[in-house]
């Protein structure tokens, strides 16, 4: 009962109503199944991480990706991506991790847009139905030419009703889409902080690249000492003296 109003006498005659009505249901709807969803799928990345930091850091691959098999998390789905690629290099691997990431967040943000659409539209339809109740009102009086202040005043109330009703669905879907929208973002941080780990500790178990040795110094040739060859011993003539001596 509103005023001298009954919900009954609210609907009757008032197309507004009725599909406001159906978008308050709507609202309603998704809203419980986003919370239900919220619930069941609840954040334990920091736990997570402990335990599967360890694994990482050790080289423990398998044991890592059963782990991350038996999670049903979102963080368990991410870091599934990491382990499955192990050996890649850290900028494809971070590649394959952010997309999952962004397939998380495509999940979590399912039927958000339903939510903010029903938060625009219901104060429209709402508004809508006040203008069209009020010129019925109007038209009424004017084909029946009796009326008053009274009349004028019921009129406008029936049509201010539809108004009220759009605004109190627009508060709920708003209420309902800025607190999925603020938990979807702290989960997705979350899982940031998550791949940053994961990288961390894959850094821990990989072997580290030896330090270059400097290049060897070029050996400088000794100098080679190289004999001179024998000059040819001239041989004097001999003197007749000699010959005949």
């Amino acid at each position: 009962m509103i005023g001298n109003l009954s919900l009954l006498e609210l609907f009757q005659g008032s197309a507004t109503m009725v599909v406001l009505l159906v978008c308050s249901i709507i609202t309603v709807a998704f809203a419980v199944e986003r919370s239900l969803y919220f619930h069941r799928h609840a954040s334990n990345a920091g736990q997570f991480m402990k335990k599967l930091a360890p694994k990482v850091a050790s080289g423990d691959e398998r044991g890592a990706l059963d782990m991350c098999r038996s999670g049903k998390s979102a963080v368990a789905r991410v870091m599934k991506q990491g382990i499955t690629n192990w050996g890649m290099a850290r900028d494809q691997l971070s590649q394959r991790m952010t997309t999952a990431i962004e397939l998380e967040q495509v999940e979590m943000e399912r039927f958000l847009n339903v939510l903010g659409t029903m938060s625009n539209i219901a104060p429209l339809l709402g508004l809508f139905g006040t203008v069209i109740g009020i010129i019925r009102a109007f038209a009424a009086i004017a084909r029946t030419g009796s009326g008053g202040s009274a009349v004028v005043a019921m009129g406008v109330a029936e049509a201010l009703t539809t108004t009220a009703a759009g605004i109190i669905v627009a508060v709920i879907a708003t209420v309902f889409y800025n607190t999925f929208v603020r938990v979807i973002r702290s989960r997705i941080a979350q899982l940031e902080d998550a791949r940053e780990e994961f990288f961390v500790q894959l850094e821990k178990q990989r072997p580290s690249q030896p330090a270059a040795r400097p290049a060897p110094r070029a050996e400088t040739p000794e100098p080679v000492y190289v004999e001179p060859a024998p000059q040819a011993r001239t041989e004097r003539p001999m003197t007749p003296a000699e010959i005949l001596g």
